[in-house]
């Protein structure tokens, strides 16, 4: 029989062994663990439960327990438990953790912070854990003004490197909250201002957990693009029961490179025709390595490290091709897969220090022969009244359609331009013989005015 001061002599050995407060956790048991129909007593009953919890590692409650972007446990593509002026987004461009993070962002309309509230005791110490960085746009991003916390002091939030920033304070409210600001309160009316949050725990004092769980193995690792001198690593995210923050890159049994949360490896360095050996290792952060997976041999290209452009290895992201001359039976076709019949299609704008064009047909100077008949003004006027473009000119709904030929088109504003010298000699020539008429005009009416003069 255990008797009552055997149970509180275990309850005291629980509380050295752990650092815990019973009351602090929440346990579960199935129907067939304990019955409380039987006659067991209460003692009994509650040293039965406190065995079954000191049989198995104790996690503390992390009361960040919202399922959304920064949650480490039960990620979610959403901002759920945040609320606040500024704009709120969850971003999947770059996580500290998981597959995505929280990013808020100013709106040029005083609105600078998002907050979050948790349940809490009042008088309990807390350690809040928050990963954060800079946005592309950043203007002094801070962690200021949480409320119901002390302990607490305003804490600047800088580069654009993830950090983990981390926070002893205790409760002086029941449901104390925390602020992430965007910008001080000068620039308030910028928009754009962005700060990105991850990873977030919060844990009562002496709660940490207890993780002895390593990340799974790397199995898949593969190489890509590999030249005489480098080649391109990668491999699938490992799982861990809270997750990995690094990978260690192994090349030949020596640690080359910790790539943090990234995936993928660019090697460079190697030496041409030799053979190496890649392993990837992940760690969590209690510190937990995972067990060794594949190990990738990689070949060096031999000589020069020229690679044979192949369909497999034409549009790889690592691979980039330089070549002297390049000749084309048929057409060419970037950033597009319809050329329409043409020999070069490029889906984009193109900028070049100079283009010629070598026209085929004849270069507009047939405007100034003799014989060319030069359109009338009033037959111009006519042309456009009726289709609202020039003469021999495409119209925009045509050009909308079809597009233009640059040499052809060059071609046609010439003639245009040249047509129009010739109106301008034309008229220079009438405005002549009418300044001459003028002239004489005048003689005639000086003549006759001294005539007058004489009566």
């Amino acid at each position: 029989m255990f008797t009552h001061s055997f149970f509180l002599r275990f309850i005291d050995i629980f509380y050295e062994k752990y650092g815990l407060r019973i009351d602090r956790y929440i346990f579960v048991l199935t129907p067939f663990c304990v019955n409380l129909k039987t006659s067991i007593s209460m003692p009994k009953k509650l040293l039965f439960i406190l065995m079954l919890v000191g049989a198995s590692n104790v996690f503390a409650q992390n009361l960040y327990d919202d399922s959304n972007a920064a949650s480490p446990n039960n990620e979610t593509n959403s901002t759920t438990g945040w609320s606040g002026s500024a704009l709120l987004f969850s971003d999947n461009t770059d996580a500290q953790s998981g597959l995505y993070s929280i990013r808020a962002e100013s709106n040029g309309n005083n609105g600078t912070y998002v907050e979050y509230s948790f349940d809490a005791v009042v008088g309990e110490n807390y350690t809040i854990s928050i990963w954060a960085r800079e946005g592309d746009q950043s203007n002094q991003p801070a962690f200021a003004n949480w409320q119901g916390l002390s302990g607490f002091s305003t804490t600047n939030i800088l580069g654009t490197t993830w950090t983990e920033y981390v926070f002893n304070v205790t409760a002086t409210s029941t449901s104390p909250g925390i602020r992430v600001y965007t910008s001080p309160w000068a620039a308030r009316l910028q928009a754009g201002n962005a700060v990105l949050i991850d990873n977030i725990s919060i844990l009562p004092e002496g709660g940490g957990e207890t993780d002895n769980e390593a990340p799974s193995a790397v199995v898949d690792l593969s190489s890509s693009g590999t030249t005489s001198t480098g080649t391109v690593l990668s491999w699938s995210a490992s799982t861990d029961n809270v997750g990995v923050v690094n990978y260690e890159v192994f090349q030949d049994g020596v640690s080359i490179a910790n790539t943090g949360t990234a995936t993928t490896f660019n090697v460079t360095g190697l030496s041409a025709g030799t053979s190496y050996d890649f392993t990837v290792l992940a760690e969590d952060a209690a510190g937990n390595v995972s067990a060794a997976g594949n190990t990738e041999t990689v070949v060096t290209q031999s000589g020069t490290g020229v690679i044979d452009y192949t369909s497999e290895n034409a549009n790889i992201a690592t691979v980039d091709w330089i070549a002297r001359d390049l000749f084309a039976d048929r057409n060419i076709g970037i950033g597009t897969t319809d050329t329409q019949g043409y020999r070069l299609a490029v889906a984009g704008n193109v900028i070049a220090e100079g283009v010629k064009v070598e026209l085929q047909g004849n270069w507009p100077d047939f405007v100034f022969e003799k014989d060319y008949d030069l359109p009338r003004l009033d037959e111009v006027k006519a042309f456009i009244a009726a289709f609202g473009h020039l003469p021999n000119i495409p119209s925009a709904q045509k050009v909308k359609e079809e597009g233009i030929d640059l040499g052809d088109m060059n071609a046609k504003l010439l003639q245009k331009i040249e047509e129009l010298t010739l109106y301008i000699i034309s008229q220079n020539y009438e405005i002549q013989k009418l300044k001459e008429e003028n002239n004489k005009i005048n003689d005639i009416l000086n003549r006759l005015e001294k005539l007058e003069n004489k009566k």
